[in-house]
């Protein structure tokens, strides 16, 4: 734990910002492990034109949820180790596989709903450590960044009829 790290984190308790960055932890590898999941049953036109956005998703899940425990770890907290409550623990209220492994906009859909949860998660986040804990701030302010930038692509990709169009370097999931 860093003392002197934590002592910058003012008007809010850090209990509450590691119990929150932990929500954000447990919803990237629950998306980590939605993307395997879904690439894995890929059927048609849904398997040519998403696999590489998932393995994309997944990465980049991976990551978030890594630059999360690192803070979570120097506020001296400890992430979510049973994975049978990474999706309780998110904050979303359901999860699991979109009703087509085909259909490519069925797909998307699904996965804009799951990238608006978090949009909102962050947002309320950043507004409760705005000027209390500026390094959790400026980690989930990029990674709401990611989030609106994905939501972007897939309603993009959406009004294009579904198709690869408008899909970017990290256009599906979250």
């Amino acid at each position: 734990m860093g003392t002197s790290g934590n002592n910058l984190v003012r008007n809010v308790e850090v209990k509450d910002v590691v119990r929150s960055l932990d929500r954000f932890y447990c919803y990237n590898l629950a998306v980590m492990h939605w993307a395997g999941a879904l690439a894995n049953r890929l059927q048609g036109p849904a398997a040519f034109l998403l696999s590489s956005e998932l393995e994309d998703v997944a990465e980049h899940s991976h990551t978030a949820a890594k630059a999360l425990a690192d803070r979570i770890g120097d506020l001296g907290g400890a992430v979510t180790a049973d994975p049978g409550q990474l999706v309780e623990r998110s904050p979303l209220t359901e999860f699991s596989l979109p009703a087509s492994f085909s259909d490519v906009g069925t797909i998307l859909r699904y996965a804009v709903k799951q990238v608006q949860a978090i949009i909102r998660a962050y947002g309320t986040f950043l507004d409760r450590v705005r000027g209390n804990d500026e390094l959790s701030y400026q980690l989930v302010l990029r990674l709401l960044g990611d989030e609106v930038h994905r939501e972007a692509e897939i309603e993009a990709a959406l009004e294009d009829g579904a198709g690869p169009a408008g899909l970017g370097d990290r256009g599906l999931g979250a």
